[in-house]
């Protein structure tokens, strides 16, 4: 399946339709003592709330609006408090009728809270017997208000996804040139090995020997033909390419290495090339690792794109 197909399916299954809602009692007589067509010795017991949660690739917040009705005057400032794990506690002074905003740590989702009397005057209220006070609880809405917050999140999701995809370009750059350096290099190396054994050492020689006699045989040999006399030539204007033995050592007579070969413009380089390839031989990064790594993390970008836009559909133009 295309990628991009199933992350638009992906983000479509896990974007939630409509945002959930819990209604909870704060005054009423269930939380009171009903006497005299007065509500007293109210209690706001701790109570947990929860909710299925989804992934989000946006901030969410979740919304405590307290709904007022009758008459609920008093004189004392009464409030419930609503917690959550890593969110700072959200007050809430139910008897104005407020909304308030719980968030959690990065804009995460709530799936659970502690909801709790923060007022040590709450069983000392009289509220007339018509106040009925209950807490709406709309779980992780989009924490979004205007469409320029709205488009500044893809801005910011478009960045990553360049960020990422320049990672995952690198480590495909470091990948091809761990395989083509560790390869030329072992190629190079074996050739020089090959080429400076003391068989081929011992071929130079030889054939530096046998120069004079090739000459003169070429030169002034009577019993050979034409066609011997040029195979001789043609063997003779071959042998140059062995070179001399001291080509190939140095001047205290030890075979020459390819730093040697590669001369002193090339030395520095060499060795810092070795250095990290001593490096990888005793801890090698797992660079073919690394960028399947990458690849995944700007897919996953990119399926978070295709999540934001849907959750962010209303505010987008």
């Amino acid at each position: 399946m295309n990628t991009r197909i199933a992350g638009a399916a992906c983000a479509l299954l896990m974007a939630p339709a409509a945002y959930a809602a819990d209604v909870v009692d704060l005054i009423s007589p269930a939380r009171c003592e009903l006497r005299f067509n007065r509500l007293v010795n109210c209690h706001i017991n701790p109570q947990q709330l929860s909710t299925p949660t989804a992934e989000t690739a946006v901030p969410l917040k979740t919304a405590l609006r307290s709904v007022v009705s009758g008459n609920c005057s008093t004189q004392y400032t009464l409030e419930a408090r609503a917690e959550a794990a890593g969110a700072s506690p959200a007050l809430i002074p139910y008897l104005r009728g407020t909304e308030v905003l719980l968030r959690g740590p990065g804009g995460a989702p709530v799936g659970n809270l502690t909801l709790s009397d923060n007022s040590t005057w709450t069983p000392s209220a009289v509220l007339d017997g018509s106040c009925r006070i209950s807490l709406e609880v709309r779980w992780n809405e989009v924490d979004v208000v205007s469409t320029a917050e709205a488009q500044a999140l893809i801005t910011a999701l478009d960045a990553q996804i360049a960020t990422a995809q320049d990672h995952s370009d690198r480590m495909e750059e470091l990948m091809l040139y761990q395989r083509a350096y560790a390869f030329m290099h072992s190629l190079a190396d074996r050739f020089r090995v090959e080429l400076s054994n003391p068989t081929m050492q011992e071929l130079r020689a030889a054939a530096l020997e046998s120069t004079p006699a090739l000459e003169s045989m070429v030169l002034s040999c009577g019993d050979l033909s034409i066609e011997e006399r040029l195979a001789l030539l043609r063997l003779h204007a071959e042998l140059w390419v062995l070179g001399k033995p001291e080509d190939w050592q140095r001047p205290d007579g030890t075979v020459m290495t390819l730093e040697d070969h590669l001369g002193t413009g090339a030395a520095e380089i060499l060795a810092r090339l070795n250095a990290i390839l001593a490096r990888q031989t005793q801890n090698p990064p797992d660079y073919a690792q690394l960028y399947e790594d990458a690849k995944t993390e700007v897919i996953r970008l990119q399926n978070k794109k295709l999540l934001a836009l849907t959750q962010l559909d209303p505010w987008l133009p």
